[in-house]
């Protein structure tokens, strides 16, 4: 009886590692595949061409302090930003950053406290050194928050 239980234990064990390499492994393909046609919320993004290897140098790290009107306080050269129409802040890079990561958090200009919010961002649809960044208040309503962004290639 005992010996059954411990084959059961060991096809649990193995069957989870299964699902969670199985999960994983999706996970990957999922990042690969940014860009692809199904995985776009805007379809003109999937026509870009991703950029060349010597279109974007290794320690390409670039970034940008943003206020909460939607202007540069701060940042790496050639830097640009405003408001969108629907009040939301776009930041345009000197160069292609497509295939760069991007990571923002909502922070003052200098040493002032910024309200508590939410920040999201992805790539600028149709601008391929443009970066969107929209943000929230904590009752969900929109809001145009003070920010740091940083570009990592």
């Amino acid at each position: 009886m005992s010996r059954s239980l411990v084959t059961r234990s060991r096809l649990v064990i193995a069957a989870s590692a299964l699902a969670v390499t199985g999960a994983l492994g999706g996970t990957a393909l999922a990042a690969a595949a940014d860009g692809a046609p199904d995985n776009v919320a805007d379809p003109s993004r999937a026509a870009v061409s991703a950029p060349t290897a010597d279109a974007l140098p290794i320690d390409a790290h670039r970034f940008a302090v943003i206020d909460s009107g939607g202007a540069v306080v701060r940042s790496s050269a050639g830097v640009t930003s405003g408001l969108t129409a629907a009040q939301n802040v776009e930041v345009l890079f000197d160069r292609d950053i497509r295939s760069c990561a991007y990571t923002a958090s909502i922070g003052g200009r200098a040493n002032d406290v910024p309200p508590p919010g939410f920040i999201t961002v992805s790539q600028r649809a149709g601008k391929a050194n443009g970066v969107f960044v929209a943000m929230r208040n904590p009752d969900q309503s929109k809001a145009v928050l003070p920010f740091h962004l940083t570009v990592t290639c």
